[in-house]
């Protein structure tokens, strides 16, 4: 399922529904299984687990419209693809399950442009790391072969503004 936010949604629109999308998508049982057949653990080894999972399995596409659309995890992994919003969701859904302490950290990456927060990425709070799988990735759409992407663990996109909203 995805759901439309509003027409002419911002990022501040969506950061403030984005937690409630994770903890209802987190009762999948999609996610309790994967994490006991995979034996994950509340640990950084499975974090890293889980996010090589998404990252190949879930690519990087902008919403089509002007409209900020929020998908539950399961939806971004049927679709294969999501953009920074249905990254961090999805991560979320698995670290609920997991009991990881994290927020959502929203930045503004135009250096002229301070104040449009437009990028959304997890970080787990016991470690202080971002988790942004976006990193890497064409943000442009035109990477004509997705095996050319480069996941980057615990590092972000640089910013000049930040918001964070607690998670769990």
């Amino acid at each position: 399922m995805k759901t439309l936010i509003k027409r002419q949604a911002d990022q501040f629109d969506t950061i403030e529904n984005m937690k409630k999308y994770a903890i209802i998508g987190s009762k999948n049982p999609f996610f309790s299984r994967y994490i006991a057949r995979h034996n994950l653990k509340n640990n950084l080894e499975s974090i890293k687990k889980i996010s090589k999972f998404i990252f190949n399995h879930v690519y990087f596409e902008k919403d089509k419209s002007n409209n900020q659309i929020i998908r539950y995890g399961t939806r971004a992994l049927r679709d294969g693809f999501g953009n920074c919003v249905d990254y961090s969701v999805l991560l979320s859904e698995f670290l609920l399950n997991l009991g990881v302490r994290h927020s959502f950290k929203m930045v503004a990456t135009e250096k002229n442009d301070p104040k449009n927060f437009n990028h959304i990425f997890v970080m787990l709070d016991d470690y202080d790391l971002p988790i942004d799988l976006v990193i890497g990735q064409d943000q442009q759409g035109k990477e004509s072969y997705k095996d050319k992407r480069t996941m980057y663990l615990f590092k972000q996109v640089p910013y000049y503004t930040q918001s964070k909203f607690k998670v769990l």
